[in-house]
């Protein structure tokens, strides 16, 4: 669309029927087929896409096509998104509607730590549910995080161990270096370590870009084979070191992220004769066990689409006045939602360059 003339949109039967749909025509002029606001025919336009990334993305080009063909809509306030859920919950009689993997987890850590309690065998004290739940808070950051580093081919509690010795401070720079079917991975603090291994590697030209698809392909002749290289660099870095340092100030050492030969917390649930206590050999485990206490007897269906609705789910969750929840779209959405889709569709290479390394880490819900 970003590079499509008018005419070749208009092409499209989805447009044109929705165009007919609204009925006031498009961009500006006179004429029979010019935007005219008298004949609008709805008070209420709503854009009801798939609740992951796909309907996101339809969602930001139907925006801006209306900001650049109907503004007028958008600047009267007759533009609405629909949020339909992105995951079903049962549990026993009670079934409710969640909007996304954030809320679901917050759901799962409340049930939770309802259930449990955590004993940190290092002063054999118990924490209170208020001080769990502070942690968990951290820990789903930091997982977050995680996750991201291993799209990278990064292992996070080896990314910890890399932490400089003096601050404290995690790396900033990955570059993992394929040979064969050979793969590892090499941490660096500042440009200066990095072009320092560059030196020490003549054969291998690092790429630039936080997360560059494409690998630099150098061929050894000497060994016969061939080598890749990829750069990744790590915006998320400082964010990483403030939830480090929270934690410790909360009594988990940062050394203890990854699993240890010995336990360090006990997960304890019940009392008396039934009350049952799980060793935890690392502070990560404390995050996922919590999850696991939280999931049972939860039933947990995803929706990949409006379409795995019944009619029933989607009127109780997306169509009924009473329940539903609307978005009002104001012109600064549209302005973003615009800039947004120029900057990922365009024809300049920066901006979108930028906008992925500053973003690579964010990525929360990735449909693959």
């Amino acid at each position: 669309m970003e590079k499509a003339r008018l005419d070749k949109v208009l092409q499209n039967n989805e447009i044109r029927t929705m165009i007919t749909a609204v009925g006031t025509g498009i961009g500006d002029g006179e004429g029979e087929g010019a935007f005219n606001i008298e004949k609008l025919r709805y008070h209420k336009i709503i854009i009801m896409t798939d609740a992951d990334v796909d309907g996101s993305h339809i969602r930001t080009l139907l925006l801006t096509f209306f900001y650049r063909q109907m503004p007028q809509l958008i600047k009267q306030g007759f533009v609405y998104i629909a949020q339909p859920p992105l995951y079903q919950i049962a549990r026993k009689k009670r079934v409710e509607y969640v909007d996304d993997d954030a809320q679901l987890n917050r759901i799962l850590i409340q049930i939770g730590t309802e259930e449990v309690r955590l004993r940190n065998l290092a002063d054999d004290k118990e924490l209170s549910q208020k001080q769990l739940e502070e942690i968990l808070e951290l820990l789903e950051a930091l997982n977050k995080y995680a996750k991201g580093l291993r799209r990278h081919g990064g292992d996070f509690a080896d990314y910890l161990e890399h932490r400089a010795p003096r601050t404290g401070e995690v790396p900033r720079h990955l570059v993992k270096v394929r040979s064969g079917n050979d793969e590892n991975v090499h941490y660096f603090h500042n440009e200066e370590e990095l072009a320092k291994f560059s030196a020490d590697n003549p054969d291998l030209r690092l790429t630039g870009g936080a997360a560059a698809e494409e690998e630099t392909e150098i061929i050894d002749r000497s060994r016969a084979q061939t080598r890749r290289a990829r750069h990744v660099e790590l915006h998320e870095n400082t964010e990483i070191d403030d939830l480090l340092k929270k934690l410790s100030r909360k009594g988990l050492n940062v050394e203890h992220y990854a699993a240890q030969d010995k336990p360090l917390f006990e997960l304890i649930e019940g009392e008396g004769e039934k009350q049952q206590v799980k060793p935890l050999f690392s502070i990560a485990e404390i995050f996922t066990s919590v999850l696991e206490v939280g999931r049972r007897g939860l039933q947990i269906k995803r929706f990949k689409g409006l379409g795995e609705m019944n009619p029933k789910e989607l009127f109780e969750t997306t169509m009924n006045p009473a329940r539903r929840k609307l978005l009002r779209i104001d012109l600064t959405d549209a302005i973003e939602a615009e800039e947004m889709f120029t900057k990922l569709m365009g024809d300049e290479v920066e901006p979108r360059r930028q906008f992925i390394e500053d973003n690579a880490l964010n990525v929360r819900n990735l449909d693959i």
